[in-house]
């Protein structure tokens, strides 16, 4: 049995690996778990997808 996020072109999967990751961030911050902070975070992430990093980083703080 597939995942329905297999049948999702790479760019979808990447920005959705991005997002969980940025997640995973602001939840750590919150509970003051500083396994996987921003900067350790951000070297994983590709260059062109920093930018869209930020942005769910600025949104996840914001909620």
């Amino acid at each position: 049995m597939g995942r329905k996020l297999d049948s999702l072109p790479q760019a979808e999967r990447e920005k959705i690996e991005v997002d969980l990751l940025a997640l995973s961030v602001i939840y750590n911050e919150r509970y003051g778990i500083t396994v996987n902070d921003a900067s350790n975070a951000e070297q994983q992430v590709p260059d062109y997808l920093r930018p869209y990093f930020h942005l769910r980083l600025n949104y996840y703080r914001g909620a």
